[in-house]
C-alpha cells in the first residue's frame, strides 16, 4: 500500500488520470486498488468492456441487512477539449483572489473528482479504524454517456447480496441534499423516403419533409407535457413537469438528392414516478399520426431512470440535519442514483460543488466547500 495522501493531493493525482469517458478507467481502478491495498479491504472489479471497469471496495463487516453506509461516485469525465482552458485541465490548480474563494481547478475537479477523493481517503481511515458497520465505496464508469457503468453494476449484482440502504451518491449540490431526480431518454426517430435525382422529384420522397412533420408533432407532445404532474413535481420548483427536446436532425447526402433518410435524436426528462413504457407508447402513436406508419421508426437507445427517495425516511433526515438542511431538493440532471435505487437502496445526492460550474473551461471546485465536505462524511461515518 503506497503511503497516504491529504484529501486535496489524493485529487491532484486522480485529475492527473485521463478518465474521458472514451477512454478506459483501469488505470484509475489500478491506481485506487494499489492506494488501499490492505488485508482489511476488500476489492471486486467488474469488467464492462474495452477497459472500463466498475469497482467495488468494503471496509468492516459483510452488509447482512441493508445496514452500513454505500458511497457512490463515478470516474469518467467530459473532455477537456475548449481552448479557453487557462490552465492544463489534467493538473489540478488552486487558485485565489481577495473578491473570491480558494478554488481547485481541473478537469473533473468539480465533476466529480473531488467526491471521489474523499470518499477514497475515507476508506484508508477505515482501514487502520474499521467500522463497526459496512462501509463500501461504489466507483462507477461511463457515466456521462448515460450512466452505463452503474446499469451494468445493477443487472449484474446479485440481488441476494444485500447492499447498504443508506446510499449517498457524490454528485456536486452545493452541499444540498438532493433526494430525487428526473429521468432521461434518448430517442432516435428516423424518417424514410425515396431517394431520386433532384431533377425529377416525382420519382422520390423526401424524407427531410417528413421529419420535418415529425418535429411539429414533437412539438405538440413537448406542450401536452407542460400540463403533466406527479406527487414528486414538488422537487422541481422551477420545471415541475416532464421536458422533451428535439436536440439534433440530420439527413440529406447531397444538394441534388432527394434524401431518403433524415435523423431526429430527441431527449426526454421524465418525473419520478413517470412509467416510460407508456410514454413511449405515446410518443409512437403520435408520430405515426403524422407519416406512414412503415415511414418512421422510433427506437429508445438509452434510459437513466428517474428516482426519488421518500422526504419521510429516516435516511434522509439524517443527512438533512447533518448539514443543517431545512426543506427538500431535486435536481434535474441524471445521475447514477436512478440506477442503483433499482437495487432496494435508498439514494441521496450530495457533495461539494456546484454542477454549473462542471462540463466547462476551468471546472472548479470551492475549497472550502472540497473540506466542510471531508469533516461531514468523517461525521456521518461515525
Amino acid at each position: 500500500m503506497t503511503a497516504a495522501l491529504s484529501d486535496i493531493e489524493l485529487l491532484s493525482r486522480l485529475v492527473a488520470i485521463d478518465t474521458t469517458s472514451r477512454l478506459a478507467t483501469r488505470p484509475f481502478g489500478d491506481f485506487v486498488a494499489d492506494y488501499l491495498d490492505s488485508p482489511a479491504v476488500r476489492i471486486e472489479r467488474f469488467g464492462c468492456g474495452d477497459g472500463h471497469e466498475n469497482m467495488l471496495i468494503a471496509v468492516g463487516p459483510e452488509c447482512r441487512a441493508g445496514e452500513g453506509l454505500l458511497l457512490c461516485g463515478h470516474v469518467d469525465t467530459v473532455p477537456a477539449d475548449e481552448p479557453e482552458w487557462t490552465s492544463d485541465p489534467r493538473v489540478l490548480t488552486v487558485r485565489s483572489a481577495p473578491s473570491t474563494p480558494a478554488r481547485a481547478i481541473a478537469r473533473g475537479a468539480c465533476d466529480m473528482k473531488g467526491f471521489d477523493a474523499l470518499a477514497i481517503n475515507l476508506l484508508r481511515e477505515a482501514i487502520e479504524r474499521p467500522p463497526s458497520e459496512p462501509l463500501l465505496l461504489l466507483l462507477t464508469c461511463n457515466e456521462e454517456v448515460g450512466t452505463l457503468g452503474a446499469a451494468a453494476f445493477a443487472k449484474a449484482w446479485p440481488r441476494e447480496r444485500r447492499l447498504p440502504l443508506r446510499t449517498l451518491v457524490g454528485e456536486p449540490t452545493s452541499m444540498r441534499v438532493v433526494r430525487g431526480h428526473k429521468g432521461h431518454l434518448t430517442i432516435s426517430i428516423v424518417t424514410h423516403g425515396i431517394a431520386a435525382h433532384s431533377g425529377f422529384p416525382h420519382k422520390g420522397v423526401n424524407a427531410i419533409e417528413r421529419a420535418a412533420v415529425v418535429v411539429q408533432a414533437l412539438a405538440v407532445v413537448r406542450k401536452e407535457l407542460t400540463t403533466r404532474r406527479t406527487p414528486e413535481s414538488v422537487l422541481f420548483p422551477e420545471v415541475p413537469f416532464p421536458v422533451l427536446t428535439s436536440a439534433r436532425i440530420h439527413g440529406g447526402s447531397a444538394i441534388n438528392v432527394i434524401p431518403e433518410r433524415c435523423d431526429i435524436d430527441v431527449g426526454v426528462r421524465l418525473l419520478p414516478g413517470m412509467d416510460s413504457v407508456p410514454f413511449l407508447d405515446h410518443l409512437r402513436r403520435s408520430v405515426e399520426a403524422v407519416v406512414p406508419q412503415d415511414a418512421v421508426t422510433v427506437t429508445l437507445r438509452n434510459e437513466t431512470p428517474a428516482f426519488a427517495t421518500p422526504a419521510e425516511r429516516p435516511w434522509h433526515a439524517e443527512m438533512c440535519e447533518l448539514v443543517g438542511q431545512e426543506g427538500e431538493f431535486g435536481v434535474g440532471f441524471g445521475t447514477d442514483a436512478g440506477r442503483l435505487a433499482a437495487l432496494g437502496v435508498e439514494p441521496m445526492i450530495w457533495g461539494p460543488g456546484d454542477i454549473s460550474n462542471a462540463h466547462r473551461p476551468d471546472e472548479w471546485m470551492p475549497l472550502d466547500e472540497f473540506e466542510r465536505a471531508s469533516h461531514l462524511l468523517r461525521q456521518l461515518v461515525r
